[in-house]
């Protein structure tokens, strides 16, 4: 029997409380047994089973179940672990299994240009919503030197224009700052306000006004995308700006 079928026939034994477990080595999966005082709703793993799973190898994922019509998304306290273990996250939902990988907080980021930009940003933010975006390698400045990298890929993953009237949360804004072409993304998280990631800057939330209203190129949404999608974004918002 294959990882994967072990983690779901697990979560399937544990019914309608939350099943738990640890993946070693990217190899092994090790069930836990939820010792939370609400298992219904929560899981927690008991000191022996993590000394456990350091002896027998690498803790490269913590494992847990959504029953009882969760959604296929990390919550707000998911998250907060998830940061506090700095590994990859499954997440067992409606029997399928969704994997998180670990990735730093949204806000108060530092800028490091095909690393840890706003591109980066984007594709994080999206991928804590259950979408997975490739990580194009790209040099600074490539606006300048041909390229046309954020309209070039849009569409081909899976995002269509809107107007600036109908924006909503979580759509993807993007921006043409001192170039003709769209080299700056942000997402918007309602109230007038934006997501995004300035070079020599920590990400962060700005007002989508002024400046930022002027030089905006277009605006974007996702074919796919549920306004429930924008709770696990605003959950990383969340635990970290307290």
């Amino acid at each position: 029997m294959t990882m994967k079928k072990i983690i779901l026939k697990h979560a399937i034994q544990c019914g309608d409380h939350e099943s738990c477990g640890i993946v070693i080595d990217n190899m092994h999966y090790m069930p836990c047994v939820n010792i939370a005082t609400d298992t219904l709703n929560h899981f927690e793993i008991a000191a022996d089973d993590w000394i456990k799973a350091e002896e027998q190898g690498k803790i490269t994922a913590i494992v847990h179940s959504h029953p009882n019509n969760g959604q296929p998304i990390l919550s707000e306290a998911d998250q907060f672990y998830q940061q506090k273990t700095a590994v990859d996250w499954w997440l067992v939902c409606n029997n399928q299994i969704f994997q998180f990988r670990y990735i730093q907080p949204l806000i108060g980021r530092d800028f490091q240009h095909g690393i840890m930009d706003c591109y980066t940003l984007f594709r994080d933010a999206y991928h804590l919503c259950g979408f997975d975006f490739p990580n194009y390698v790209r040099d600074d400045d490539w606006w300048n030197k041909g390229l046309d990298l954020y309209t070039e890929h849009i569409e081909s993953n899976g995002f269509y224009q809107v107007k600036l009237s109908e924006i909503q949360e979580g759509d993807v804004i993007l921006f043409s700052l001192i170039s003709q072409k769209a080299n700056h993304a942000a997402i918007y998280i309602g109230n007038n306000s934006i997501l995004h990631h300035l070079p020599k800057r920590l990400s962060k939330r700005d007002l989508f006004s002024g400046y930022w209203l002027k030089n905006y190129h277009s605006i974007w949404r996702h074919k796919e995308w549920q306004s429930s999608n924008f709770t696990a974004i605003l959950s990383n918002m969340a635990i970290n700006t307290k």
